[in-house]
């Protein structure tokens, strides 16, 4: 008969410390989860600011030298092709199509040099390319 009273009289300070432990660890899961939160939010405004991920910008990258080497393919088969040895006026200039979404600044560009970069919408240099016997 003891046995029985002795449990019933502590089953209730057993339950008071499971009941600690719980809170103690429903607390610790509540810091962790708005860490993960905050650290979410975070990266949430460093890709709203630069929306490119670390793929996007290897694609966007390839993607503008692979429109300047088009580019300066076509430049310089113009060139042997010509009976002159002369790069093609701007008029006589077509883009390749891997340059169609492409931004292309022409530093210089005449019949005996050219230089040209490929920017990102924000004006960020992703390729250049410059003429053999340009400066």
């Amino acid at each position: 008969m003891k046995r029985p009273a002795l449990i019933l009289i502590l089953l209730p300070l057993l339950s008071a410390c499971q009941d600690r432990e719980a809170r103690a660890q429903n607390a610790d899961l509540t810091r962790r989860v708005e860490a993960l939160e905050r650290q979410l939010n975070a990266v949430q405004t460093v890709q709203q600011k630069d929306p490119l991920t670390d793929a996007g910008r290897v694609t966007t990258q390839a993607a503008a030298q692979n429109c300047a080497n088009s580019l300066t393919r076509e430049l310089e088969t113009f060139r042997q092709n010509s009976i002159d040895r002369l790069y093609p006026t701007p008029a006589q200039l077509e883009l390749p199509g891997a340059c169609v979404d492409q931004r292309v600044n022409w530093l210089r560009q005449d019949t005996a040099q050219y230089t040209f970069t490929v920017t990102d919408r924000q004006g960020r240099e992703l390729a250049r390319q410059t003429s053999q016997n340009g400066s």
